[in-house]
């Protein structure tokens, strides 16, 4: 084998080593971001149903506070 081929060889063993050290915090950080985006989801989820409850209450208050006002004007005393 000559010396070209044993460097190269040598380069190919390194590049290998390198790559099966590096994996393992590879697979850490795919995991963290996995688990980063899972929650970022749930907390995206969470405020989009929170939003969907204030909406819908402030809907049903509008809502009776123009029953209310329509049922007094209703039945006051008119001005005829």
């Amino acid at each position: 084998m000559g010396f070209l081929d044993k460097l190269l060889g040598r380069t190919k063993d390194a590049a290998g080593d390198a790559a099966e050290k590096v994996e393992p915090m590879v697979d850490k950080a795919q995991d963290g971001a996995s688990q980063a985006w899972d929650k970022a989801g749930d907390k995206l989820d969470d405020a989009t149903d929170k939003g969907e409850d204030t909406a819908g209450d402030a809907a049903a208050q509008a809502k009776d506070t123009v029953s209310d006002t329509a049922s007094t004007s209703d039945s006051g005393p008119s001005a005829a």
